[in-house]
């Protein structure tokens, strides 16, 4: 399955609902991460100044998340 672009503003909403949190920004990265201890090896990281996400960092973002990118597009979706 090939990766596309996604909006900013639906890919923060999505950050949101699986439970993770801004938690600083560092230049145009922004750092997402959930409160308190977490399970995640590194934080999510992306550039949110831009329109879309890049196909690239939603799919190592979504391995940082130890998800699949069809069960992604199917909760972007609901969206």
């Amino acid at each position: 399955m090939t990766y596309k672009p996604v909006p900013t503003k639906k890919f923060k909403k999505f950050l949101r609902k699986k439970g993770l949190r801004h938690q600083r920004t560092h230049g145009d990265h922004e750092i997402w991460d959930y409160p308190g201890n977490s399970p995640l090896l590194r934080p999510v990281t992306f550039i949110g100044c831009e329109k879309e996400i890049p196909a690239l960092h939603i799919q190592t973002n979504l391995k940082t998340m130890d998800m699949d990118y069809a069960e992604f597009v199917k909760e972007i979706s609901k969206l």
